[in-house]
């Protein structure tokens, strides 16, 4: 992911991509514990509070553990093949508990029931964060629309369709790294999908009748958060 200088409006980057508050400190985006060491260098950051800046980390967490467990078809520290969710399941006994409850078996198959509201909760806080850093443009409201579903459940249309989206038809503010991207990068092809780390996490920011942000976790778990006009 090249990384690029923003020469958006410098005023909005006093306050918290996540609630709108003023901005004390900084927060990677995505956050760390959906990547692994060593982490690619320059990993975006944006401006955050105090609260929002920890808040999140016991959902994020979670989901992390969660999407390991459904990967691997277990809590079982040993089938993990991340080392970073092997230590906290193991140090965290509540919560490998907690996402083992959630586990059953269905027709043959081994699934997991997601606490969906922190499911949600994560992605929403990575879009914010996606949209303000790629975009310059804050959404500190909720989502009007948030879809998160595993790629291998999506049919063959569906999958074409989220991994190509529309062209936009407004352009992102200018002095944006969007713009900067489209115009270097994009050309006639439109945005490009922007790969934090391969195999781990990308996602694609762009203005479609709004803010859309799509982010893929670990190439299994994909979400699109929209903001309409």
């Amino acid at each position: 992911m090249k990384q690029l200088r923003t020469f958006g409006d410098e005023r909005e980057l006093a306050f918290c991509a996540y609630c709108g508050g003023d901005a004390g400190t900084r927060d990677h985006s995505p956050s760390r514990v959906f990547l692994d060491e060593p982490y690619p260098e320059n990993l975006p950051v944006v401006p955050a509070c105090r609260q929002c800046n920890t808040s999140f980390s016991a959902d994020e967490e979670y989901v992390a553990c969660l999407l390991s467990a459904v990967l691997a078809g277990t809590t079982d520290p040993s089938a993990i093949d991340r080392g970073k969710i092997r230590r906290i399941l193991t140090d965290k006994p509540a919560l490998r508990a907690r996402i083992d409850a959630a586990r059953f078996e269905r027709n043959g198959s081994i699934v997991f029931e997601p606490e969906q509201n922190r499911v949600h909760a994560v992605f929403t806080k990575l879009a914010q964060g996606h949209a303000l850093f790629e975009l310059h443009s804050p959404c500190s409201e909720p989502p009007d629309s948030i879809r998160i579903t595993p790629l291998l459940a999506m049919s063959p249309e569906e999958c074409h369709e989220f991994e190509n989206p529309p062209m936009a038809s407004l352009l992102p503010e200018v002095g944006s790294r969007s713009l900067q991207r489209l115009l270097t990068e994009g050309g006639l092809v439109g945005h490009p999908w922007l790969e934090v780390q391969a195999g781990r996490y990308r996602f694609h920011a762009s203005i479609e009748d709004g803010v859309s942000v799509r982010v893929v976790i670990h190439e299994h778990l994909a979400g699109h958060v929209q903001w309409w006009e």
